[in-house]
């Protein structure tokens, strides 16, 4: 929901580099002293419609089921009744045939009886008890066949199906189910939009946060950076002062030419940066007790402000990924575990298909195996989509936030940071720039000097009058006279 951390770090490099300008101790701000972050009214506002919007997702999931369930049961039992009908249909039609069929081989059992006498069979015997046996025979078949017909018919028969008034009853049920389950999708629906709603108010006020946290944050630094700059301009003046007067106490004990020029000028120039420190601290000494309490203020709101945050820096979105990818993570292991089962179970199904077709069972059982295959295979590949969708939502490796690979070449950078960190080595130089700084300006100074006594030439060359002794060097000719 922030950057807290990036912050916390932020005002402790900047408090860092300040005590290393001055002497003061700046105010540091600790992560790990830092406040418990509290909830906002809009962001317990969007954690309640979060809670229940899953209540009516469950809500809706369950009473989807049902609804698929009821008429998963209705539809199986339409098909049973339907299936007993159409079976019993043909079981009847081929046992009417087989009945038709047994009474016309006794029909013809009971002409050839009665033809005994006839002139067909009167004379020759042989044929008459070969036709009988015969007819006999048909009739010993054509009852086989009947009685075949018959169990069939009774055990199509025997198959239990609802009846009509609780075929209704499923149905019923069926649609009923069928109207919560819309009612409870209109519910869920409402919710969801209700989660967006308070989403973005959470976003809007994250977003205002982030300004406010930007902005106290910049104050911060800017205050640092003032009282760091009164405070290092007095150094370097004290830095200075100091030169000078070591320059001062070379140029006394200096006998050379323009010595007293140079004690004259760097006295005068002591004098004028003795001055500008005295000016410069009291400087410094107002714009302190000016800009700490501003500064400690700023900081306190800050500090504040950043209790309300979240103290892993996480935003709101993340925070909604990491849970959706917890619910995904769930769902795939239910899915993945009711493939299992499904497999599991349709082996078992095919192997009593193969015992049946060994044992040689009676086919309306093979039918019935067939049948309960055909619909665990479906339901089976119904669960395994459902699962690769589930998967491929997840990415790759089960996690979509290691979507980061494309982010290892933004590690290229890197060499330019340590090209950056050679520089780094600059502060350690910078020690003795300090050094260096009171050499160079030694150099300065005496080139000031140099410049002063060439720009001044009237007046170094009135006291020029150094070679007005010249003129004095006559005076010992009167004395020839």
């Amino acid at each position: 929901m922030n950057k807290k951390k990036m912050i916390l770090t932020s005002l402790a490099s900047v408090a860092i580099l300040g005590a290393g300008l001055v002497t003061s101790q700046p105010t540091l701000v600790r992560a790990e002293e830092a406040p418990v972050a509290s909830q906002s009214k809009a962001e317990k506002d969007y954690d309640a419609a979060v809670k229940k919007s899953e209540a009516a997702k469950k809500a809706y999931e369950e009473a989807k089921k049902k609804a698929e369930d009821a008429q998963k049961k209705y539809d199986e039992d339409q098909k049973k009744t339907e299936e007993k009908a159409e079976n019993e249909k043909k079981a009847a039609a081929d046992l009417n045939e087989a009945t038709e069929v047994h009474q016309k081989a006794y029909v013809r059992y009971f002409e050839i009886q009665r033809a005994k006498d006839s002139k067909k069979y009167k004379n020759n015997r042989d044929k008459y008890n070969k036709d009988l046996a015969e007819a006999d025979q048909k009739i010993k078949d054509t009852k086989t066949v009947l009685d075949e017909k018959q169990s069939k018919f009774y055990a199509v028969r025997a198959v239990v199906v609802p009846e009509a008034k609780e075929l209704a009853v499923t149905k019923q049920k069926a649609e009923e189910t069928k109207k919560g389950a819309e009612v409870a999708k209109e519910k869920y629906d409402k919710a969801a939009q209700e989660v967006e709603v308070a989403k973005k108010e959470v976003e809007a006020e994250e977003a205002e946060l982030d300004k406010k946290v930007a902005e106290l944050q910049n104050k911060v630094a800017d205050l640092e950076k003032e009282i760091a700059d009164v405070k290092k301009t007095v150094a370097d003046l004290e830095k200075e002062v100091a030169k000078l007067e070591k320059d001062v106490e070379g140029f006394k004990e200096s006998d050379g030419e323009y010595a007293k020029f140079y004690l004259e000028a760097a006295e005068k120039d002591l004098a004028t940066k003795k001055a500008k420190l005295a000016e410069a601290k009291i400087k410094a000494a107002t714009k302190k007790a000016e800009l700490e309490p501003e500064l400690e203020k700023a900081e306190a709101e800050l500090e504040n402000l950043l209790s309300t945050l979240d103290p892993e820096g996480k935003t709101q979105d993340e925070l909604d990924k990491e849970a959706a990818e917890a619910e995904l993570n769930k769902k795939v292991e239910a899915l993945q575990n009711q493939v299992a089962e499904l497999e599991e179970e349709l082996s078992k199904l095919e192997d009593n298909l193969k015992d049946a077709e060994t044992n040689n069972v009676e086919d309306y059982i093979k039918e019935g195996l067939e049948e309960a295959i055909a619909t665990k295979q479906a339901e089976l590949e119904k669960t395994q989509k459902e699962l690769d969708a589930a998967l491929n939502e997840l990415g790759p490796d089960g996690d979509e936030e290691e979507t980061p690979p494309p982010e290892a070449p933004a590690e290229q950078p890197k060499p330019e940071k340590p090209a950056e960190e050679t520089p780094a080595p600059a502060p350690k130089p910078e020690k003795s720039a300090d050094q260096q700084a009171e050499e160079d300006y030694a150099r300065r100074s005496e080139e000031e000097y140099n410049r002063l006594t060439q720009q001044q030439p009237p007046k170094a060359e009135k006291p020029a009058p150094a070679p007005a002794p010249k003129p004095e060097q006559p005076a010992p000719a009167p004395k020839s006279r």
